[in-house]
């Protein structure tokens, strides 16, 4: 029988294995091979008395105790236990979109026999790089291939990371997939779990490898353009003239897919705007994060060595409506992630050492339904609203401003020892406009609270850059239990750009869930 043994507690400076050995010898758990660590985290709560924190799971011939921590663990075969299928002839499965969530479909459809077709509007991985190098570097815009259209999604360009909220089969299998196509092991094991943009570009490309060797097709820098019913599916019209036949199509869209989202309003489909988010960068010396986090513990013999880069997590409520941390980038730069001409959008990325002198994360306020109106159309209005206002600000660079000037509402301040680090430069601005007065008073309570958790943000030079847009989708595409999107047959709206997941973790898991859906009344699968 296997055991999972959790909350092993070491101190950070000590070696891991016999620290583990001992705790399992203490609760009665003799091993008859070593044990796997399944999860590490990092306990700082009482610096410079740092601790590592443990799950392992440990084979036994038996165990009589009894111990809160210890419990039997249950393995899992997903997606072995998944049969094999095909689509009628004729027909294949259409998945829109090549990010996590089109990926990760697409991959498991492909294993399982079905042969799928990718559309993707923007470049495979090397072209698409190429385009968000020339742009960072004050080229042109590539209006289908950026920072957040192209091979990999936008998950590509903003460092990788995995962390997320699902426990269950599904996640574990994204994880393992990740790493056996060459995604560094200790994602399987890290409680904020990274890739890193530059490693993460390979990893996609053999996934795509892998799901054209089992026979599907991936068709980049193509565009689609219209889906209109047939008595038989869908009948998908695409930017390079042809047309599609199919009767699954999987719109994995992405959240910047605007053009998209008002033709399935056009058709008829279910869809509602929602609470979302929007925001601005706010970048920290990196020294002075792990300082904050770690106090004297860097000055010991080795620790600067043993801890990872400072990572944080804050926010603040009032009602309804919060202000919190998003995407932090440790040892990372601030990017333009602009998608449309004559628009900006900035974003957060780091490669996999996270070795930038700068950390960036967004902080980000509530946006509510009530504020652009409750409409699909009047969310994607608000977003766009915000990225021209951007746009004006900066004239397609970055529009910074310090942290002082935005608190009190007024600008002059130059930066001091954090430069921002967008890579098309930035010009200062005032950032204020941007925001109602709600946004604001409780962007200015968030922080005064922020600076008492942790000292840099203090700092009230600190460089802002707006606007962050692209927290998550600002509309749902509504679908039922089966994930077929209301009122329609053999549509499955997906991902984060449908309004069902927050990240690259998530939105491969539904991804997973969309094609097992297809396939379950195709073979006789139980398992949604």
């Amino acid at each position: 029988m296997k055991l999972i043994i959790k909350n092993i507690r070491c101190p950070f400076l000590a070696q891991e294995t016999p620290v583990i050995n001992r705790v399992l010898r203490e609760k009665g758990i003799f091993p008859l091979s070593p044990p796997v660590i399944c999860k590490k985290s990092i306990d700082a709560r009482k610096k410079p008395d740092i601790y590592f924190v443990y799950t392992v799971i440990a084979r036994v011939e038996q165990y009589q105790g009894y111990d809160p921590n210890v419990s039997v663990y249950q393995e899992d075969d997903y997606p072995a236990s998944l049969p094999r299928g095909t689509s009628p002839a004729g027909y294949r499965p259409v998945v829109v979109g090549f990010g996590p969530c089109g990926m990760f479909c697409a991959l498991l459809l492909a294993r399982k026999g079905y042969h799928p077709l990718v559309i993707e509007q923007g470049e495979d991985v090397d072209k698409r790089k190429k385009s968000v190098e020339t742009y960072f570097s004050g080229g042109a815009l590539h209006p289908h291939s950026n920072v957040g259209f192209g091979e990999g999604g936008a998950g590509a360009f903003s460092d990788g990371k995995l962390i997320t909220r699902i426990n269950e089969n599904r996640a574990s299998f994204v994880l393992s997939q990740l790493v056996s196509h060459g995604a560094p092991p200790d994602i399987l094991t890290s409680a904020r779990p990274h890739i890193g943009t530059d490693l993460l570009i390979q990893v996609v490309k053999n996934i795509r490898e892998e799901i054209i060797a089992l026979g599907g097709e991936i068709y980049f820098e193509t565009k689609l353009l219209s889906l209109t019913p047939a008595v038989d599916g869908w009948r998908l019209g695409l930017g390079n003239g042809d047309t599609l036949a199919s009767d699954g199509v999987f719109l994995a869209i992405g959240h910047s897919a605007h053009d998209t989202y008002r033709h399935l309003f056009e058709k008829g489909f279910s869809m509602v705007g929602k609470d979302f988010s929007v925001g601005m960068r706010i970048e920290h010396l990196q020294v002075d994060v792990d300082i904050s986090l770690y106090g004297n513990a860097l000055l010991l013999p080795g620790g600067a060595e043993r801890l990872p880069k400072g990572e944080y997590s804050v926010s603040y409520r009032k009602g309804n409506r919060g202000v919190y941390s998003f995407c932090m980038c440790p040892g990372g730069v601030v990017v333009p992630a602009s998608c449309h001409e004559r628009a900006y959008v900035t974003n957060g990325m780091s490669y996999h050492k996270r070795n930038g002198i700068n950390a960036n994360a967004a902080i980000a306020v509530s946006v509510l339904k009530d504020e652009y109106g409750s409409s699909p159309l009047q969310a994607l209005a608000y977003q766009e609203h915000m990225e021209k206002a951007a746009f004006a600000l900066g004239g397609g660079v970055a529009p910074c401003q310090t942290l002082g000037d935005f608190l009190q509402g007024k600008t002059g301040s130059s930066f001091q020892t954090i430069r921002p680090t967008s890579p098309r430069g930035f010009v200062y601005g005032d950032l204020t406009t941007g925001f109602t007065s709600a946004q604001l008073s409780l962007f200015r309570k968030g922080f005064a609270k922020f600076k008492q958790q942790y000292s840099f943000f203090s700092n009230l030079s600190a460089p802002l850059t707006g606007y962050e847009t692209k927290t998550s989708s600002p509309l749902r595409i509504l679908r039922g239990e089966d994930y077929i999107a209301l009122g329609q047959k053999g549509i499955y709206p997906c991902g984060e750009g449908a309004g069902y997941a927050g990240g690259i973790t998530s939105a491969a898991v539904d991804g997973l869930r969309v094609a097992e859906s297809y396939m379950a009344v195709r073979a006789p699968c139980n398992k949604i």
